[in-house]
């Protein structure tokens, strides 16, 4: 459900919001969420009615916070205005934060407080799971896909998608590290010959934070964070920016 509302949200800015009102609904949307997913990690790592009231207070605060700035500036935000570079990269970011916070909530409720206890921890066990991985990949994939069928050619993107598919440290046996280590760096090869510029450079530090993870899996995750926030402001720009 999470990722179909980021995906509906994404394609709305790229193909439909032509107004700063459907901007804002936009960041709206998003904010909305992280605040949420905020709140679910308050209330697991400490479960209680108080807990509870501090979340729901955060979000309802969000949103009333939100909705009385659309109501003071309405009429400005009606105007059909071109969206800066400054609009496309905040919303990039919190479509990642998304993620990292839906991929820290579902793993604090499957694996509990255990591996939440300090923020290094807690960013390791965030960014190397299922919940952070694979419904990045889904909302990579179904943009992607929008873009192919609207005749959008992005094929420096495609070999990104595929990384995520096999991130090599979501599970801690030598098979599935080894094997996910190849496939990634062949991928990033892929990526390499069909991109130039930012892009190729990108998917070089890619191929090496891929095999870092056969010592440590932080230079890796900065880096997917990194290449996320890109790949979704390049889709963005290619329709929004002139």
């Amino acid at each position: 459900m999470m990722v179909a509302i980021i995906v509906y949200t994404l394609y709305s800015v790229s193909y439909k919001i032509k107004t700063w009102i459907g901007l804002f609904f936009a960041f709206f949307v998003l904010i909305m969420m992280i605040t949420m997913f905020i709140g679910a990690i308050a209330y697991l790592l400490s479960p209680s009615n108080i807990s509870l009231a501090e979340a729901i207070i955060v979000n309802n605060a969000s949103m009333l916070i939100l909705l009385v700035y659309l109501f003071m500036n309405a009429k400005k935000l009606a105007s059909n205005k071109d969206f800066s570079k400054i609009h496309i990269f905040s919303l990039s970011i919190l479509t990642v934060l998304n993620e990292i916070l839906m991929g820290g909530a579902f793993s604090l409720a499957y694996f509990g407080i255990k591996y939440f206890l300090t923020f290094y921890s807690a960013f390791l066990t965030t960014l190397n799971s299922y919940w952070f991985f694979y419904p990045m990949m889904a909302e990579m994939l179904a943009l992607y896909l929008i873009d192919y069928l609207k005749s959008r050619a992005n094929k420096e993107l495609f070999a990104l998608i595929g990384i995520t598919t096999f991130p090599p440290t979501i599970l801690n046996f030598s098979q599935w590290i080894y094997s996910s280590i190849f496939i990634d760096v062949i991928l990033s090869l892929i990526g390499i010959i069909n991109s130039r510029g930012l892009w190729r450079y990108l998917y070089i530090i890619t191929a090496i934070s891929v095999v870092s993870t056969l010592f440590i899996p932080t230079f890796f995750d900065i880096i997917i964070i990194i290449d996320m926030i890109l790949y979704y402001v390049y889709l963005l720009n290619r329709s929004k920016v002139s």
